[in-house]
C-alpha cells in the first residue's frame, strides 16, 4: 500500500537557531522560539514578519512557545526559568513568574480547559490555571531525568504523554500527580511524543538511541521500530488525517513513513544544519524549526480526489470511498450556494488514493495510486481488476490505459492488448478520442488502437479537456489554455498513411487562447467553463471570457442537462451549483459557429431571464444590434445605445436615471450626431457647464450665455463664468469674478487692459491683500494713475474705453461680421496717439 503526495516549500525564514514552530489554526501564521530570547510570528503566506517580541532581556534561550488562541496569547518558556505570556496583538505582557527550578523544556496548551501543562530539566511536569492568575494547580512526579515533551491525548484531553531523558514515556491523567503506567524500551532518553488522532491506540516516540517507536497504550506493548535517522531523534508526529508518521533528527532529515505499513516513504534535507521542531497545521501544512531558521511546507493536493459520471459522484477521504447520486438531489440551492447532499459509504480502498476516474458508461470507476490501480464496480465497490501502473484514462468504448516511468500500457477487457515503450518519461495521461502522454516538455497524442502518434505538440499541459463532440481540446498549461480543434473524421485517413515522427500537422488546428491558470475545466457543448487557482469561475468562448463568480476555491465535476446545473467541489468535499441553461449554451455555440439562423430558432426557446447574459455575450463578439434587441438591462442598454449612436434611447434611459455621466455622454453623441436640441437638454440637465459654453458660444446665444455665467458664478465654477462674461463682454461682470476668486493681480492687470476707470480700488485691494502676508512688496506696487507722467496715455486708454462701451451695448448679429470686420479690427488707441484730437464719437459702423 504506497502513499504518493507532492510536497511544496511554502516559506523560509533565515534566522537564529529554532527550537519551537507552531501553526495558527486560523491564520497563515508560524511562530517561532529562537535561541537567541526572541519568539517571532510570521505569515507564511505573503513572507513577512507579523510580530517579534523580545522575550528576556538576558537573550536566554526559547525553548518552548506556543499560540492560546481562544485569548489571543502566545505563551513562552525560556532558561531563566520563566514562563511569560504576551497578546500578540498589542504585545503586551501578560504574565511572568518563575514555573521551574531548571530549564523549561515544553509547555501546551489545554484544547477545551483553561489549562498550560509545563515540563522541566528539574524532572517535574506542572498544571497551571490560566483563568485563575495562572495558579499552580498540580505537580506531577515521577521521572528521574529530564522531561524533555509533553502531549495531550486527542481522544481524551484529560490524558497526556511525556518523554524523558530517563528513557521511559510515562501517560498521566491531569487529575493524578502520579503516572497511569510507564512505556519502557528506548535505549537512550526520549525526546519526543505523540499520540495518534485516529482510533487506533498508539504513542510514538523518539529518542537518543535514534530510533523511533510506536506503542500500542491499551497493551502498553511497543508494536514498531522505525530506524533510518543518523542522529538524535528531536521529534515524531502522527499526522492527523494522511496515514503519515513525520519525524525529524539532528541529522538535519526530515523522514515521512506511512503510518500503516511502517515503509519510509521520502526524505527531505534543507540543509539548514539540525532538525529541532515540527508542527503540523491546517491543510496539510508542515512547520519545521532548523539551527538556521523556519521552513513550512505544504503536502498533498488542494485537488479533491473526485470524479462524477451521469450525475453519479465518488470521493475519496483518505482510503475512504464515498458516493452521491446528485440526479437524485431537489437542488433549489442558489448560484454559489451549498447544495444538500447525502453521501453513502462505498467501501475501503486498498491504496492511497492519488486520483479516481469514471468509466464513460458510469458502471465502474477506477482509483490509482502512484504505483498500482483497482478498478471497481459502481453499484457495490466490488474489485473488478487491478495492476501495475497509474494515472489510468478510459477510451470511449471502456478500453483504458496506465502509464509507468517509460512505457504506456493498453487494456482490452481488463486484459493488456499491448505496452508501448518511450523514449521520454511519461509523466501524465489524457483520455479522449486519441490519448495523450505527457512528458516535461512535450504532449503526444495516439491512436487508442493502433498507439500510431497522431500529433506531437511542444507544450507541457496539465490538463487535457474535450468537448462531448470531441472537435475541440483545451490544452491547459500553468499560464494559458490553448483550444484546438480536431476532426475525428479525418482520423482514419492519418491511419492509413505513412507515420511522421511528428504526426499529422494537420491534425489540430488553433482555435483561440485565454491567459489563466486554471485548476478544472469542463465543455458545455463548445463553451469552456472553468475555474482557477485564485478562485475564479468563468467560461470562455472564442477566447472571450465572462466572469461566473470570484472568491470560490471551488473544482467543477460536471454538468446536469435536467437540472440545468453545473457542479462543482472544494477540497472539503462541499458541493455547490450554478445555473446553466443548455438552450443558452446552444444558442452560444450556433452563433460560433456562425449559424445565425439556427440561433434565431433556440433563442425562441430561452426565457426571458437569460437575454441579458447573451446580450452581453454578443456584445463581446461584437454583435452589437443583435444584443441590443435582447438587452433587459438598463445600463448595458444604455452603453450598447451609445455605441450604436441611438441617441433618443440614450437619452430617455439618461434621464429616467438621473445620472450626470449618462446625461453628459448623451450630450457628448447628440452634438456629434448634429442633435443639438437633445444635446441642449442633456447637457443642461447634466449641469455641464463646459459643454453648454461651447454650444451657445457657437450660436451665438447671447441670452443663454449670460444664464450660463451666473448660475456658474453662483455655483462658483469662476472658470465658466469669467469665459461666459468674457464672450458676452461683461468686463464689470468679469472683474467680480475675479475679484470674487481672489485673483487680484489678475484683476488689476485685466482692469488695466481693457477698463482703465476702474484700475484705482482694484489696485487698492491688491495692496491691502498683500498687505497681510507680504507688506514690503504690497508697498512696491503703484496705482499708474498715481504717476501721470509714467502712463501718459491712461487718458487716451479711458477715451477707447467709454467708446466700446458703448458700442458693446450694441449686439452685431453674427451674420453681419464680415460688414463690420473692418470697424471691429481697427487700432482707435494707435489712431489717438497719432491724432489725440480724433473725436471718437462720430466713428460709426457704416462710416468705414
Amino acid at each position: 500500500m504506497s502513499l504518493k503526495f507532492e510536497i511544496k516549500k511554502k516559506h523560509v525564514a533565515r534566522s537564529e537557531r529554532v527550537k519551537s514552530v507552531e501553526l495558527h489554526p486560523e491564520y497563515a501564521w508560524v511562530l517561532s522560539g529562537l535561541y537567541s530570547g526572541v519568539i517571532t510570528i510570521q505569515d507564511y503566506g505573503n513572507q513577512t514578519i507579523v510580530k517579534q517580541i523580545e522575550v528576556n532581556q538576558k537573550q536566554q534561550p526559547v525553548r518552548c512557545a506556543k499560540f492560546i488562541t481562544k485569548k489571543q496569547w502566545v505563551v513562552a518558556v525560556s532558561d531563566d526559568l520563566q514562563l511569560r505570556v504576551f497578546n500578540y496583538n498589542t504585545n503586551e505582557k501578560i504574565k511572568a513568574f518563575d514555573a521551574h527550578t531548571d530549564y523549561i523544556r515544553c509547555v501546551i496548551v489545554h484544547p477545551s480547559q483553561p489549562y498550560l501543562i509545563t515540563s522541566s530539566d528539574d524532572t517535574t511536569i506542572k498544571l497551571w490555571d490560566m483563568d485563575n492568575n495562572f495558579a499552580l494547580i498540580r505537580t506531577f512526579e515521577d521521572h528521574v531525568n529530564y522531561v524533555m515533551m509533553v502531549a495531550f491525548n486527542p481522544r481524551d484531553p484529560n490524558t497526556f504523554a511525556s518523554a524523558s531523558m530517563d528513557n521511559t514515556v510515562k501517560v498521566w491523567t491531569i487529575q493524578n500527580s502520579k503516572p497511569n503506567f510507564t512505556l519502557s524500551g528506548h535505549e537512550g532518553g526520549v525526546n519526543c511524543v505523540d499520540f495518534h488522532h485516529g482510533d487506533k491506540p498508539y504513542l510514538i516516540s523518539g529518542g537518543d538511541d535514534r530510533s523511533i517507536k510506536i506503542w500500542d497504550y491499551q497493551t502498553k506493548q511497543c508494536i514498531h521500530t522505525l530506524e533510518a535517522h543518523q542522529q538524535n531523534i528531536s521529534s515524531a508526529r502522527f499526522h492527523p488525517d494522511l496515514p503519515l508518521i513525520i519525524s525529524t533528527a539532528e541529522d538535519g532529515v526530515i523522514r515521512f513513513w506511512h503510518s500503516n505499513t511502517y515503509k519510509l516513504e521520502t526524505s527531505l534535507n534543507y540543509n539548514m544544519e539540525r532538525v529541532w521542531s515540527l508542527d503540523i497545521g491546517k491543510d496539510n501544512t508542515l512547520a519545521f524549526g532548523f539551527d538556521e531558521g523556519t521552513v513550512v511546507v505544504k503536502i498533498g493536493q488542494d485537488e479533491p480526489i473526485v470524479s462524477m459520471q451521469q450525475g453519479k459522484v465518488v470521493y475519496g477521504k483518505n482510503f475512504e470511498f464515498f458516493t452521491i447520486n446528485l440526479k437524485a438531489v431537489n437542488n433549489t440551492s442558489n448560484d454559489g450556494q451549498l447544495v444538500q447532499t447525502n453521501s453513502k459509504e462505498l467501501g475501503i480502498s486498498d491504496i492511497y488514493p492519488c486520483g479516481v476516474r469514471h468509466s464513460p458508461n458510469g458502471h465502474m470507476f477506477a482509483i490509482f495510486s502512484d504505483s498500482e490501480y483497482t478498478i471497481y464496480r459502481s453499484q457495490n465497490f466490488k474489485n473488478s481488476g487491478f495492476g501495475q501502473g497509474t494515472d489510468l484514462i478510459w477510451s470511449s468504448n471502456g478500453d483504458y490505459a496506465v502509464r509507468e516511468m517509460y512505457s504506456i500500457k493498453i487494456f482490452k477487457n481488463n486484459t493488456m492488448s499491448y505496452e508501448m515503450k518511450t523514449d521520454y518519461m511519461v509523466e501524465q495521461l489524457f483520455a479522449g478520442p486519441v490519448f495523450g502522454a505527457r512528458s516535461s516538455e512535450f504532449i503526444i497524442f495516439y491512436d487508442w488502437e493502433t498507439a500510431k502518434v497522431i500529433r506531437r505538440i511542444d507544450v507541457s499541459p496539465k490538463k487535457v479537456i474535450w468537448n462531448d463532440s470531441n472537435t475541440i481540446a483545451a490544452l491547459a498549461t500553468n499560464e494559458e489554455v490553448y483550444f484546438l480543434q480536431y476532426d475525428p473524421e479525418q482520423l482514419p485517413i492519418f491511419l492509413q498513411q505513412d507515420e511522421e515522427p511528428d504526426g499529422f500537422e494537420d491534425a489540430f488546428q488553433p482555435l483561440c487562447d485565454i491567459t489563466e491558470s486554471i485548476n478544472s475545466g469542463y465543455f458545455i457543448q463548445d463553451v469552456f467553463y472553468y475555474t482557477t487557482l485564485n478562485g475564479k469561475i468563468a467560461y470562455s468562448v472564442n477566447g472571450k471570457i465572462f466572469i461566473v463568480d470570484q472568491d470560490k476555491k471551488y473544482f467543477i465535476i460536471g454538468y446536469i442537462q435536467q437540472q440545468n446545473k453545473l457542479y462543482l467541489i472544494d477540497k472539503n468535499y462541499t458541493i455547490i451549483s450554478y445555473e446553466v441553461n443548455s438552450n443558452v449554451v446552444e444558442f452560444q455555440t450556433q452563433i460560433l459557429k456562425k449559424q445565425y439562423q439556427k440561433a434565431e430558432e433556440i433563442l425562441q426557446t430561452i426565457p426571458l431571464q437569460y437575454y441579458d447574459k447573451l446580450s452581453k455575450f454578443l456584445d463581446t463578439l461584437n454583435l452589437k444590434e443583435w444584443a441590443y434587441k435582447l438587452v433587459q438591462d438598463q445600463d448595458h442598454k444604455f452603453d450598447l445605445s451609445l455605441q450604436l449612436a441611438i441617441v433618443d434611447d440614450a437619452f430617455q434611459i439618461a434621464q429616467q436615471s438621473q445620472d450626470m455621466l449618462k446625461l453628459r455622454q448623451v450630450g457628448d453623441l447628440a452634438l456629434q450626431q448634429g442633435r443639438i436640441k437633445i444635446a441642449v437638454q442633456a447637457l443642461e440637465l447634466a449641469d455641464d457647464f463646459g459643454g453648454l459654453l461651447l454650444i451657445y458660444s457657437s450660436l451665438g446665444l447671447k441670452n443663454q450665455l449670460l444664464q450660463l455665467a451666473d448660475k456658474a458664478f453662483q455655483q462658483t465654477k469662476m472658470n465658466i463664468a469669467f469665459s461666459a462674461y468674457f464672450l458676452c463682454a461683461n468686463l464689470d461682470k468679469c472683474l467680480e469674478v475675479l475679484i470674487k476668486s481672489n485673483r487680484l493681480p489678475e484683476a488689476a492687470f485685466f482692469a488695466k487692459t481693457y477698463c482703465p476707470s476702474k484700475l484705482t480700488p482694484i489696485v487698492k485691494l491688491w495692496k491691502e491683500s498683500l498687505a497681510k502676508t507680504h507688506p514690503i512688496i504690497s508697498q512696491k506696487i503703484a496705482d499708474p494713475f498715481d504717476y501721470p507722467a509714467q502712463f501718459n496715455d491712461l487718458k487716451l486708454a479711458i477715451k477707447v474705453e467709454k467708446f466700446y462701451e458703448n458700442i458693446r451695448k450694441q449686439a452685431i448679429p453674427a451674420d453681419q461680421f464680415k460688414q463690420f470686420q473692418e470697424f471691429l479690427n481697427q487700432d482707435l488707441f494707435t489712431q489717438l496717439q497719432n491724432n489725440p484730437n480724433l473725436d471718437l464719437s462720430q466713428i460709426q459702423y457704416g462710416s468705414f
